[in-house]
């Protein structure tokens, strides 16, 4: 006998042991699903965010410098030599889709490279002009500046050319000069006739060119110029913003999947709903039985209301 009793008490000692041992076990695979699965929608979570704020940044800020060059023709004169109508050029920036934004101010320049030429120097003044049009011809805007070669005394000349010798020789630098001409300032695209090619015409027969170049440049205003100028500051708050937006978004549907709410409503109504049927039919067919047993079985009585009267 104590031998089955020591029997038995090993065999319960055992299956506590066993049953804590399972028990932790359990315990822990549950919590280290449960991390695997909160780490992963942590990281699901932030790389969505980081998406969301590259999407954005992509479509919202627009490109900040287009850069074409401009390649001058002119007719040149069979009797004389020079040129016989004004210098111009058709620059195509698209031919179907949009290339500016809308609703973004641009500013256009044009670089013109002139020699330091004697020709160049007795002309002066001279007019450049810039056409907007859309793909189907239709005049959007214009635009004309007037510029000259920077004025140099004949000493600065002197000076400068003697210092700058051995750069002309070696042929790191020339003599010429870049001038700059701002057409348009503050120019918007318009969502009607978007701008699709330029003409420019320089209204003087005797200038010499070298190269001429054109220039957009987007004038960053609000939003667009604080994510330009301060990227990491602006990347931090909107990858911020975007984390707490999709952070509500996926509690609240988990709420509304996994929460308690869902269980609370229709089970309980339909099981109350249920026991209180159960108790009416069982207090219902308790008090037929006792009237059965009771009285013999009479027949159902009509009254004279219920009794249909036949037509005459």
């Amino acid at each position: 006998m104590k031998m089955f009793g020591l029997k038995r008490i090993v065999d319960e000692k055992v299956d506590k042991t066993v049953n804590m041992a399972s028990d932790v076990v359990n315990r822990l695979l549950d919590t280290s699903y449960k991390g695997g699965l909160f780490s992963m929608i942590i990281v699901t979570i932030v790389w969505v965010s980081i998406f969301l704020y590259i999407a954005f940044y992509y479509a919202y800020m627009p490109s900040l410098m287009f850069t074409r060059p401009v390649h001058m023709q002119f007719k040149s004169c069979y009797s004389d030599k020079g040129i016989c109508d004004y210098p111009s050029a058709h620059v195509q920036l698209t031919k179907n889709h949009q290339l500016l934004m809308i609703g973004q101010k641009y500013k256009m320049t044009v670089d013109v490279e002139l020699p330091e030429s004697p020709v160049n120097e007795e002309i002066g003044m001279f007019m450049l002009c810039v056409r907007l049009g859309d793909k189907y011809g239709y005049l959007i805007s214009s635009s004309c500046r007037s510029s000259r070669l920077r004025y140099k005394s004949q000493l600065y000349r002197l000076i400068h050319t003697l210092f700058m010798v051995p750069f002309y020789l070696t042929e790191l630098s020339a003599e010429k000069q870049l001038i700059q001409l701002e057409m348009f300032t503050d120019y918007e695209e318009d969502q009607l006739h978007p701008v699709t090619d330029i003409y420019f015409e320089i209204l003087n027969h005797d200038i010499q060119i070298y190269s001429t170049k054109l220039n957009i440049i987007a004038n960053l205003g609000g939003l667009r110029y604080l994510m330009f100028h301060w990227p990491i500051l602006s990347a931090c708050l909107g990858i911020g913003s975007n984390l707490l937006f999709v952070f509500f978004v996926f509690s609240m549907s988990w709420r509304h999947i996994y929460g308690p709410e869902v269980y609370k409503n229709e089970p309980n109504d339909f099981l109350d709903r249920s026991e209180r049927l159960d108790e009416f039919d069982s207090e219902d067919e308790s008090e037929v039985s006792d009237d059965l047993c009771k009285k013999e079985f009479l027949p159902y009585k009509f009254s004279s209301s219920n009794l249909m009267i036949p037509e005459q």
